[in-house]
């Protein structure tokens, strides 16, 4: 693993007298002082044996086992190295990058020139995708072959002599070795604070959590560095390996943060004390050069920064909406019509969208002439028409309350903004790299913290970070989740939560599926009880998944429910309901 702005100091970290607690810990008033050494990880620091592999294993069975231990990076992927010959291991140049593979094949070759210590394997794998250097996945696909030449060495064991350039790492043994985390970093408003999530090798677990924070410093991952912010400063390193103290707190000692603001100092805490709440505890002492960071509180808890997290959750005290017979009425048990010319019927609206806050409209409406507009407006007044007309407008999707998106005829992506006066301009938004080749964009939502773009381009999700604002905004590093069912097309997406998408698809066995974001897993729900095809998706509080086939509006929790007809709204299967966003 790499390590980023390592120090190797030595230096006395006062470390906190451990005090009886029961329920919630008293906070301790003493310390007792401990030489703790900053440990460089990127160099070997145990001396745990890897053993080589075992021994009589063909060469066949030798590539195989190579491409499992690439995902053991342990003393500079010692695990694979004794898989080379001698000259090879001291020459292998191990790629910054993880290329994760699945079906591993390798077949020996028939090569007549060759002597009997020499035996040729032809190694096939198709890609899953990457793990960059900076412990971020993406995802990918195709295949690659490789000719493998194994010899045999002078105590009669196959070894490969010419390892590949690519470092290759079986998609088992990647999970088996590595595990996903969120690092926390800011939003688009910085304001608060959202997940990145990145890759870290799983052992030795005393380090992990020293392993996460480096990453926290290193800034955000490649795809989304300029979407999301960070309120460390770029040189800030930590003065010691982040380590548990007496009372059962991980110290995370930091320097170099320069002079900061009460706020900053209080960005940084949300940001370290949520990015270690899935890593080992729930409890950290954060101090700057050995003198907690904030002068109220020696130890943190995620309740203590839980204000700063944006969770891209849906509200659940702003009340859904439907679309029913082209007016919008409350998704509720009454489905009451929304006050004023939206549930009245005076707009033919097709398909519309609130806003997170509750205040704002969106709709897609029947336009006099042919075609179908887009409007906005206060919720319960009238919708102002925009110069936005097409055959076709994807449902709205909000980023805030004052900023609107929306597809038109597949291939344009709209901007709506309100200005202080109340005034509306709308630009489009340069989609060149998100839709590329890849064919019409039919859908578009933005997660709720403002951060990202997840769409269906020619039946495949694609996810984007949004980067800067007005005449400066752009999509950073669209990526297509490719490691999906391949035998179907994605139809719709919507935000799970920050860490996770669920889509729709058209095929029968995997009608409805959850994508992390990176594209790494796939996970279907359950299929039964639901018919092809499926027209309706939106999210609502506590994960709530809605669907709709031709029959029923449907609803499930979990992945492993079954879905329940909603039998108690009486909106109808052709209504389109949806949650705020």
């Amino acid at each position: 693993m790499i390590s980023l702005r390592r120090s190797t100091r030595v230096v006395t970290l006062l470390l906190v007298l451990s005090v009886p607690f029961t329920g919630c810990a008293s906070i301790p008033k003493e310390t007792d002082p401990e030489m703790v050494k900053r440990v460089d990880e990127g160099k070997p620091t145990t001396s745990t044996t890897i053993e080589a592999p075992p021994e009589g294993m063909d060469a066949p069975d030798l590539v195989r086992d190579f491409v499992d231990a690439g995902a053991q990076p342990a003393n500079d992927y010692e695990a694979a190295r004794k898989h080379l010959s001698g000259r090879a291991r001291n020459s292998w140049q191990v790629p910054s990058e993880v290329t994760v593979v699945k079906n591993v094949d390798t077949v020996p070759l028939r090569k007549e020139d060759l002597p009997n210590s020499v035996q040729m394997v032809s190694l096939s794998v198709d890609k899953v995708g990457k793990l960059r250097a900076d412990r971020s996945f993406v995802p990918g696909e195709g295949s690659e072959q490789l000719d493998i030449r194994v010899e045999r060495q002078d105590d009669g064991e196959w070894r490969i002599a010419n390892p590949p350039d690519l470092l290759l790492a079986s998609r088992s043994s990647f999970v088996s070795n590595y595990r996903a985390v969120s690092v926390f970093f800011l939003d688009e408003q910085q304001n608060g604070v959202v997940p990145d999530v990145r890759w870290v090798r799983q052992n030795p677990q005393s380090t992990l959590p020293s392993r996460v924070i480096d990453l926290l410093l290193s800034g955000p991952s490649a795809g989304f560095d300029s979407a999301m912010n960070t309120a460390i400063p770029e040189n800030t390193e930590t003065v010691s390996n982040v380590s548990e103290v007496k009372d059962g707190a991980l110290l995370v000692n930091l320097s170099d943060l320069g002079s900061l603001s009460s706020k900053k100092k209080r960005m940084i805490a949300a940001q370290v004390v949520l990015t270690l709440r899935g890593v080992r505890t729930a409890r950290v002492q954060l101090e700057e050069e050995g003198t907690a960071l904030l002068s109220n509180s020696s130890v943190l808890r995620p309740s203590d920064v839980a204000s700063y997290e944006r969770q891209n959750k849906v509200s659940s005290e702003v009340a859904p909406l439907a679309v029913v017979n082209e007016k919008l009425v409350v998704f509720n048990e009454q489905a009451p019509p929304v006050p004023g010319p939206m549930g009245s019927g005076e707009y033919a609206i097709t398909t519309a969208a609130r806003s997170d806050g509750g205040e704002r409209i969106a709709a897609v409406v029947r336009s006099a002439d042919e075609g179908v507009d887009l409007r906005v407006g206060e919720y319960g007044g009238s919708l102002r028409k925009l110069p936005v007309h097409g055959s076709f407008i994807s449902r709205p999707t909000w980023r805030s309350e004052s900023e609107v998106w929306a597809v038109v005829d597949g291939k344009r992506v709209v901007r709506a903004t309100r200005d202080d006066e109340g005034n509306w301009s709308v630009e489009d938004v340069d989609v060149r790299g998100f839709a590329a080749d890849r064919g019409h964009i039919e859908a578009l939502r933005i997660s709720r913290d403002g951060t990202r773009l997840a769409g269906v381009v020619g039946g495949r999700i694609v996810v984007a970070g949004i980067a800067g604002s007005g005449s400066t905004l752009r999509l950073q590093r669209p990526t297509p989740l490719t490691g999906g069912f391949s035998d179907s097309k994605i139809k719709k997406v919507a935000w799970l939560n920050s860490r996770a998408l669920v889509a729709i698809s058209d095929s029968d066995s995997t009608p409805v599926v959850k994508v992390s974001v990176d594209g790494f897993f796939w996970k279907s729900y359950n299929s039964s009880n639901l018919r092809q095809p499926l027209r309706r998706l939106t999210v609502g509080p506590g994960q709530k998944v809605i669907v709709g086939d031709r029959s029923y509006l449907w609803q499930a929790m979990d992945r492993e429910e079954v879905w329940e007809v909603l039998q108690d709204i009486p909106v109808g299967p052709q209504s389109i309901p949806f949650y705020p966003g």
